[in-house]
């Protein structure tokens, strides 16, 4: 049989059916590259040397320079207890990817931090496997960024959508819980002049309301390789430059909600396990 004709059962048809067309596509494009598995051991030895090359480049220098001048801003001498990230993306087929997971990792051992978590929905078996030999956790379920933290926890979200970066703030909203998150992430300046406020509402309310208590520290552009490290900020909640904790700014919202984002969402994500 060809390979362009294949079986699909009527539970997959259903499934793909109900799949927003964002989300089929993402879905359809996974599975056509997903039709050979990476080498795990050659992969790895693959990160390795990239990883090399990383900590010896200008650009992660620099990078680990900036997030220290950020720690100084908080003042305690407290240690990240865990790393965290988001959506890192596809990093066995993406180039930008793969130089973002080296980043990180790279990041961890600098620091020295035992604990760390991934997810992204559209990482397929071999990466998970990759992650696990790198010792590295992986969430289960899709939790949009609803990721609360009582320690010093380092967040990285290269590139995405400003929903989760929106979720995670609306999650540690609190001054004893903001305190306690360093984000590498996209510019929270740069967003703001992006657009109208009333556009940057509509999935980035959080962002907008804690932008002028909000250190940022930019990371500079100047990897070798454009385009993968581009409008990245450590951003850091000093105590002292929050509104007090009994301060009407930290009333209790319900959780937000969004339309026409580019976030796959937890019921999403279930039924696009099902395809």
């Amino acid at each position: 049989m060809s390979e362009e004709f294949r079986a699909v059962t009527r539970k997959k048809w259903i499934a793909r059916r109900s799949i927003n067309p964002r989300l089929r596509r993402l879905s359809e494009r996974c599975n056509e590259k997903d039709e050979k598995e990476v080498d795990v051991d050659a992969f790895l030895k693959r990160l390795e040397q990239l990883c090399t090359q990383m900590v010896g480049s200008d650009y992660f220098i620099q990078a680990m320079e900036t997030v220290d001048e950020s720690l100084k801003a908080l003042i305690d001498n407290e240690k990240f207890s865990r790393l965290v990230c988001f959506g890192i993306g596809p990093f066995s087929r993406n180039f930008q990817a793969l130089h973002q997971l080296a980043f990180i990792i790279c990041t961890q051992r600098h620091y020295g931090i035992d604990e760390a978590i991934y997810f992204d929905p559209v990482f397929r078996e071999s990466e998970k496997q990759i992650l696990q030999r790198l010792n590295c956790a992986l969430m289960s379920e899709n939790c949009e960024a609803k990721y609360s933290v009582d320690e010093r926890t380092l967040f990285y979200l290269p590139h995405c959508p400003n929903c989760l970066t929106n979720n995670l703030l609306w999650s540690n909203w609190r001054p004893k819980c903001l305190k306690h998150l360093i984000l590498i992430n996209n510019s929270f300046e740069s967003l703001s002049l992006s657009k109208t406020e009333r556009l940057l509402r509509l999935d980035s309310s959080y962002i907008l309301d804690v932008l002028p208590y909000v250190k940022e520290y930019q990371l500079e552009d100047d990897y070798e390789t454009h385009n993968v490290f581009n409008d990245l900020s450590v951003h850091v909640f000093p105590m002292a430059s929050l509104p007090a904790s009994e301060n009407s700014f930290w009333n209790k919202r319900e959780a937000p909600t969004y339309t026409d984002v580019e976030m796959i969402s937890a019921e999403e994500f279930g039924k696009l396990r099902l395809t």
